[in-house]
């Protein structure tokens, strides 16, 4: 039996950070298990001196693989916080507004957020954006093809002034008729004419508990965008497709559906109706976060300021569901009975919108390496 080592001693055989050492179990290349107490983390030492043996006989050459390890100072996370530029993320959604945030991510230094006012968007834009409402499209592809016509008109700007453009134009080309005041307000009046403070709170939190969370998949395809050197809105563009697919940016509509049912009927049914299937609880569980998301309280909050009823609900759900499962709730199970507070759609895309944030973010970064560096290595089929 191999010897049972803490994190910190990982890391330092691996010389990585133990950002990048969750990453590997987020990723499946290291196992970890949990001590007695419920919070220690513990590897195999065998397993991670293999690991380690094996990145020491990687050429010394960039060996073209998608398997890349990617070097951020965005975000990081553990597993029991996520932070923003060294920054706690669930402190910045209590004290801050979604557009000081990105504007946070966007200045790469360690500076407080300062109060941001975005400007509305101009004339020339508006009738540029005008075509797009005769076109039948998704909400995140009306954000994508937005994407694509503010490059025709803005081909030079850098990535956040991009992020910037495209989110001021977010509300207007989802039907929202508010082009002033903070970003919360103008992006809830495209489901709402007149929402009352505290939604509005609520869906500012919730943009920036979510405008980044490390190397998602979509976060991903924008820094591939961004390392063959594609504009800015291209890059952005590339990260709404890849979020709009049903295995990324839909687990609050998931979400949403399985609340709905605990609704009709008992949460002990239904929790017992996925258990028996063999199929995950929707809204439980996380690859790196060993205990509740961070992210998930603070939200939750907000769900009963909104609705009691439906926090009672989630209680109900939460308390279900610790009761049969070792998985806590998430942060997709909080924006999933907001949706349902609120009284919006289940596909309503505030966790596309909140992203574009962060994508802007690792765009910027990735124009910093080498391009190209992404590449796949084929072998061939059976």
């Amino acid at each position: 039996m191999s010897t049972l080592i803490r994190s910190t001693e990982a890391a330092a055989i691996l010389n990585v950070s133990k950002p990048t050492l969750y990453a590997y179990v987020s990723r499946g290349r290291l196992t970890r298990t949990t001590a007695a107490d419920g919070r220690t983390s513990l590897f195999a030492r065998d397993e991670v001196e293999q690991l380690a043996q094996r990145s020491r006989r990687t050429p010394s050459g960039p060996r073209p693989t998608i398997d890349v390890q990617i070097s951020s100072g965005v975000t990081a996370i553990d597993e029991h916080a996520l932070s923003y530029r060294g920054a706690d993320t669930v402190e910045l959604a209590a004290t801050h507004t979604f557009e000081d945030v990105a504007e946070f991510l966007w200045s790469d230094s360690d500076n407080a957020c300062r109060s941001t006012v975005w400007p509305s968007v101009d004339l020339t834009t508006r009738a540029a954006l005008e075509p797009i409402d005769d076109v039948s499209l998704t909400p995140i592809g009306r954000m994508a093809t937005a994407a694509h016509v503010l490059g025709g008109l803005h081909p030079n700007d850098v990535p956040a002034e991009a992020a910037r453009r495209l989110l001021v134009a977010v509300p207007l080309v989802l039907g929202s008729t508010r082009r002033t005041g903070p970003y919360a307000h103008r992006l809830v009046g495209a489901w709402r004419r007149r929402p009352s403070a505290q939604l509005v709170d609520a869906i500012d939190t919730a943009l920036v508990l979510l405008a980044d969370h490390e190397l998602a998949t979509s976060t991903l395809a924008v820094r591939i965008a961004a390392s063959v050197r594609t504009s800015a809105y291209a890059g952005l563009a590339a990260g709404l497709a890849t979020i709009e697919g049903v295995l990324h940016g839909s687990a609050a509509v998931e979400v949403s559906r399985f609340l709905a049912a605990c609704s009709e009927s008992e949460p002990a049914v239904v929790v017992a109706r996925f258990r028996a299937n063999r199929a995950p609880v929707p809204g439980f569980g996380h690859k790196v976060y060993r205990g509740v998301d961070p992210r998930f309280p603070l939200l939750a909050d907000h769900v009963r300021c909104l609705d009691p009823t439906e926090a009672d609900l989630l209680d109900a759900v939460v308390g279900e569901a610790g009761r049969v499962i070792a998985q806590q709730p998430n942060v997709d199970l909080a924006l999933g009975a907001l949706t349902r507070a609120a009284g919006l759609e289940a596909e309503t895309p505030i966790f596309a919108v909140a992203r574009i944030a962060g994508w802007a973010a690792h765009f910027t970064e990735e124009l910093q390496e080498r391009p190209l560096r992404f590449r796949g290595v084929a072998t061939p089929a059976c």
